[in-house]
């Protein structure tokens, strides 16, 4: 009985076969690890631009009239109330119910007080000294501690007996150059004398668009005067740390959270 081999052609054949195969596996292998790659970056970018919102957001919303005191397209800087209250005689008032580790936190940088029915005048020189038990000063306008509110004694006397105030903190939000990952960008915050990065990295898109009008119409120009401005349209667009495989470019992911400042007299 004769056994046949394998020739030469079916060799080729098998070899050819398998060939194709296996470069059709490792293409298979290479999309998925890439699509993988990109998802992973994605979702970094992702949550690098809503961290941010998170953080913002809160802050900004509170902004008064005249809370905005300088802004640019990278950079903004408001009065960001953290404790509200009503004025009693003399330097006396009453602090409303507030978050006390916010209280602890925040740079106090002056008070702002309601001198009529649309405008909060602001002072930086008037601080709070600490709580009180003297009463007569708000008892005498019937002026009331709420559960969770304090009666203080501010470091000078104001008037406007009855009137709403609030303390503040100045805050600065601007998108500059990183110091944690040199030539990239980064959200950064200040409060006092040191700024802080917050977030990084961004891309160079991120910025801020001014809200005008009773419709809140988006502009880039930063209006004049700033009291024209009723709220901000942040334009977060968060960038991954590395390209995803087979890209040259971080990947991005935008949000543009529209914030309209929610303490404003004036419609």
């Amino acid at each position: 009985m004769t056994r046949r081999g394998i020739t030469l052609v079916e060799l080729l054949i098998t070899l050819a076969v398998f060939g194709l195969l296996g470069t059709a596996l490792a293409r298979l292998m290479i999309s998925n690890s890439r699509y993988v790659s990109r998802q992973d970056t994605l979702l970094e970018a992702r949550q690098t631009a809503r961290a941010a919102m998170n953080v913002m957001i809160p802050e900004l919303r509170m902004v008064s009239d005249g809370g905005l005191i300088a802004a640019a397209p990278d950079s903004v800087t408001v009065r960001v109330p953290y404790a509200f209250g009503v004025l009693c005689q003399g330097e006396y008032a009453i602090l409303a119910p507030h978050d006390s580790i916010v209280m602890a936190d925040a740079d106090l940088d002056g008070i702002a007080y309601q001198t009529t029915g649309t405008t909060y005048t602001f002072d930086p020189t008037i601080g709070m000294i600490g709580t009180t038990t003297q009463t007569s000063p708000c008892d005498a306008d019937s002026i009331r501690v709420m559960p969770a509110g304090a009666r203080i004694v501010l470091t000078a006397p104001i008037g406007w007996s009855g009137r709403v105030f609030y303390f503040y903190q100045t805050v600065t939000y601007r998108f500059a150059a990183s110091d944690a990952l040199p030539g990239r960008w980064a959200l950064w915050r200040q409060a006092g004398a040191v700024p802080e990065e917050l977030l990084a990295p961004f891309d160079t898109a991120a910025r801020f668009r001014f809200l005008v009008g009773s419709r809140l119409t988006p502009q880039t120009a930063v209006p004049t005067p700033l009291s024209n401005v009723r709220g901000l349209e942040l334009r977060l667009v968060g960038a991954s740390v590395q390209p995803a495989q087979g890209a040259s470019q971080p990947t991005l992911f935008a949000v543009q959270p529209r914030v309209r400042f929610g303490n404003m007299l004036v419609p």
